[in-house]
């Protein structure tokens, strides 16, 4: 028992077990005391209180008694009482017992009264001199408490709704990047006819926003949910992809693991263990895969962490043929990890902006939300939401919209109810970067059909990719988020047809507006089918091309490549803006520009022409600047098809 063995130990090695006003107890106390401690070590607590509130009444002053007391109140679960006789305990000793000024400091931590703790544990490190490290970081806790009280940050938690929250327990929030889908997690205590079940179900339920709000959430049903507990989920942005934890299963690693369901036309695949590495013989929960797919972080108990939970990451490595993500390249998380319990990673769409609970770093009690930002690839030194999101309860499992203004938690705000799901308005300092995303659906020209294609989003000022989805990973329609601050290639490509590319500048940030929907058409590979290059660009009244073309131009040449048959010319257009003859040469010049850049990536002369019309073909009015960029461009277009 934590109290009453350490006394007596403590009491044992100094020699002072028997120093209180020996003269003043009668040997009456001593034998009953001695006979409570045998009692309570040997389970009897009934008997044991009973002796020690008999000695209290012999002598109110024996503080080994109301010590022994606080220890069967804390086993017994009764923290009031076990903070009552600690204190009368403590100042009775007169600081004999230094250990005990940390136990009350920890249960007025607990309780959320900061300043009594903080004031018992600065005089416990007085007393003590040198702490360990749990006890430096209680000591570093409330003294961020008594300061985090004083500067709260502004918090007003909204309920979604009844047709999210209920009687039973609802929690963990996961939203898709349009956040107009909610899957959560509910505990269902009761059957269909109200009467108390005897073992508790957790099943996963959706809710949709529309325009009249949150509709009443509906069960994901089986395969996903199964007579067996499912939870801890994350969402995929575009909502096809749902990974869980599912514990204690037939095909299970460790006791709990992390499993992967699709969902295709509507209907949910029946979930497939995600196996080694990321799920390992411990336990392995808590996921949360990336907005752009390429990592997955989760929680884990594996060897080789930092402390007793630790949060890992993995990295998309191959699609299945089912158009599963497979994930290898397990590391551990260090920049957040502690010797604690380090949980609930949620990386924001931005991909640099990190949310975790943990209860390894000073905050308010439990485990506390705190948020870290990655710079130059390493995060930095995590802070801590603060208090009111904080308090001296557990907060974890919080998700944030990719507007970065909204944030979803579980909350026990309402103890008739339990858990339930709520939302607030995230102060300006704890958002991430905003995020627009990019919607579309891909077809055939000619017929209309919808077809799957590998769409790559690409960083048009680093030439590197930021999203790739596979032809097998996606049913001709797409989503991809989009941070803004960068400008954006997107490549449309599937074998038959000419790709198309779309350029989406978000350089300078973007508007709060609804964000892009696209209708790709593709064109099959035939003579005349055309493509407009939408990322090549040239220096203002120039033939010169941008750094940002480089992506554009070896897309260009990848595709020369996997059609050898295929030849292609190069068309320049202007809009109207000087002579006919001005516009006519500098359109012929940079279709000749790019023609030059396809043969120095080794695209045989033979197969590659250009020319310039000028403004003569516009698509665009020309009396508007809209209408003056849409007719400045640089078109692909099949000239001749051999054999395929």
């Amino acid at each position: 028992m934590k109290l009453l063995i350490a006394v007596v130990s403590f009491l044992v090695s100094s020699g002072m077990l028997h120093a209180q006003n020996t003269s003043a107890i009668s040997n009456r106390t001593n034998t009953l005391y001695s006979e409570a401690l045998s009692l309570s070590q040997l389970g009897n607590s009934l008997k044991a209180t009973q002796l020690l509130h008999e000695i209290l009444e012999i002598d109110s002053t024996y503080y080994m008694a109301h010590f022994a007391l606080a220890d069967l109140s804390h086993e017994a679960g009764k923290a009031e009482e076990e903070l009552a006789y600690l204190t009368k305990g403590l100042a009775l000793s007169n600081d004999l017992y230094p250990a005990g000024f940390k136990f009350l400091a920890e249960l007025l931590y607990k309780k959320g009264e900061y300043d009594g703790a903080l004031e018992r544990m600065e005089h416990f490190a007085l007393l003590k001199k040198s702490l360990n490290p749990d006890e430096q970081l209680l000591l570093a806790s409330c003294r961020f408490s008594v300061e985090a009280v004083k500067h709260p940050v502004a918090f007003q938690p909204t309920d979604p709704g009844d047709s999210i929250n209920t009687s039973a327990e609802e929690y963990w929030p996961s939203l898709n990047a349009e956040a107009n889908e909610l899957v959560f997690t509910r505990l269902e205590t009761r059957d269909k006819n109200g009467l108390k079940i005897t073992r508790p179900q957790e099943d996963f339920y959706l809710s949709r926003h529309d325009s009249i709000g949150w509709r009443k959430a509906v069960p994901l049903g089986y395969p996903v949910n199964t007579d067996e507990n499912e939870g801890a989920q994350t969402l995929s942005a575009d909502g096809r992809l749902l990974i869980f934890t599912g514990c204690g299963r037939s095909d299970g690693i460790g006791s709990c693991d992390l499993y992967i369901s699709i969902n295709k036309n509507g209907n949910w695949t029946v979930p497939v263990n995600m196996g080694e590495p990321v799920n390992s013989g411990a336990w392995d929960s808590q996921p949360c895969l990336s907005a752009d797919g390429e990592t997955l972080m989760f929680v884990s108990s594996r060897k080789g962490g930092l402390g007793k939970m630790d949060i890992w990451k993995a990295e998309k490595m191959a699609v299945s043929p089912d158009g599963i993500p497979l994930f290898g390249n397990v590391t551990n998380v260090s920049e957040l990890n502690t010797p604690g319990n380090d949980m609930s990673p949620f990386l924001h769409a931005d991909g640099k902006t990190l949310y975790f609970a943990s209860d390894g770093r000073p905050g308010l009690g439990g485990t506390d939300l705190f948020f870290a930002r990655k710079m130059n690839g390493k995060c930095n030194e995590p802070a801590n939401l603060g208090f009111q999101i904080n308090t001296n309860s557990n907060e974890e499992g919080m998700v944030v919209e990719i507007s970065g203004e909204k944030a979803w938690f579980t909350s026990d705000h309402d103890p008739s109810r339990g858990r339930d799901i709520l939302f607030f308005i995230l102060p300006g300092s704890l958002r991430p970067d905003p995020v627009s995303y990019l919607k579309g659906e891909i077809a055939d020209a000619k017929s209309g059909r919808k077809l799957r294609a590998e769409i790559v989003l690409s960083n048009l000022l680093t030439d590197k990719i930021v999203c790739k989805i596979a032809e097998h990973e996606n049913d001709g329609t797409f989503l991809v988020c989009l941070p803004s601050g960068q400008n954006y290639g997107l490549s449309i490509s599937r074998k038959g047809y000419l790709f198309s590319s779309e350029n989406i500048p978000l350089l300078k940030g973007f508007t709060k507006d609804r964000p892009k929907e696209l209708n790709i058409r593709l064109q099959p590979i035939l003579p005349g089918a055309s493509t407009t290059l939408k990322n090549i660009f040239f220096e203002t009244n120039s033939w010169m091309l941008l750094s940002e073309s480089r992506v554009q131009l070896d897309e260009m040449a990848r595709f020369m490549k996997l059609n050898p048959s295929v030849s292609m010319e190069v068309v320049g257009h202007t809009d109207n803006v000087g002579t006919e003859s001005y516009n006519l040469a500098l359109s012929q010049k940079r279709a000749g520009a790019v023609v030059s850049e396809l043969k120095k990536r080794s695209v045989e002369q033979y197969r590659i022409t250009g020319k310039g019309v000028g403004f003569s073909v516009p698509v665009g009015d020309n009396s508007t600047e809209e209408g003056k960029s849409a007719n400045r461009r640089t078109e692909f277009i099949v000239k001749e098809v051999g054999k395929m």
